[in-house]
């Protein structure tokens, strides 16, 4: 699979994509005085973002967004936003473009995120994961929301409904994550990687974009 990089470890897996994640922000900022990372929620990423932030990298130029949210407040235990700051708290200059901008108003917060996130239309890093079930961000099998994100050629953020709690959940599209320039994806197991290897034939929401991932990190 092209772009594939292979770990005998999750710990090498993490140490090694934090170190590329590094070299990326360090690279754009040297080249151009800015970087962009959107970021994915859940267990596998978190431990890759708390070896980034001991990587000596000037925040103050690097805007931080989300692949993904659920529609909860950011103290909510299931929040991506409220998770990924307590993992950087504390780091001087960090800025992160939450997508949940009012937790009590689903489209009002869609559309902030529409008008926040142009910022990474065509940006720098997109980490991505993928559920047991081939989603990938909040882009959902049998999620008739999720399946236009899927094929609209209009870079957005879009709501989404997932099968389990909370259901409601905004994403950026593929569209949006194709345009980024680096796109990778970090998948642990072999459960997974089956699921990877059969996306294309059982026509999951990671085949939509599989072919354009820049790199996958994977380890069993």
């Amino acid at each position: 699979m092209e772009g594939l990089i292979q770990f005998s470890s999750r710990t090498e897996a993490i140490e090694a994509l934090s170190q590329r994640l590094s070299f990326l922000l360090l690279d754009s900022v040297s080249t151009k005085g800015t970087a962009s990372l959107l970021l994915s929620g859940g267990s596998t990423p978190f431990p890759v973002y708390e070896k980034l932030v001991q990587c000596p990298i000037d925040y103050k130029r690097v805007t931080f967004g989300l692949v993904d949210d659920r529609f909860v407040g950011i103290n909510d235990p299931s929040s991506n936003e409220g998770a990924i700051r307590r993992i950087f708290n504390g780091i001087p200059g960090f800025n992160l473009l939450g997508m949940v901008s009012n937790p009590m108003d689903y489209e009002e917060s869609i559309n902030q995120c529409n008008q926040l996130y142009q910022t990474f239309h065509h940006g720098d890093i997109a980490l991505l994961g993928m559920g047991n079930d081939g989603h990938f961000a909040s882009l959902f099998p049998d999620d008739e929301p999720s399946f236009i994100g899927l094929q609209t050629k209009d870079l957005a953020c879009i709501g989404t409904s997932a099968p389990t709690h909370p259901v409601q959940r905004i994403s950026c599209n593929a569209s949006l994550l194709k345009s980024i320039k680096h796109r990778i994806l970090l998948i642990f197991g072999d459960e997974k990687w089956e699921k990877l290897c059969a996306s294309k034939e059982e026509k999951t929401p990671i085949s939509y974009i599989l072919d354009e991932l820049t790199e996958i990190y994977f380890a069993p």
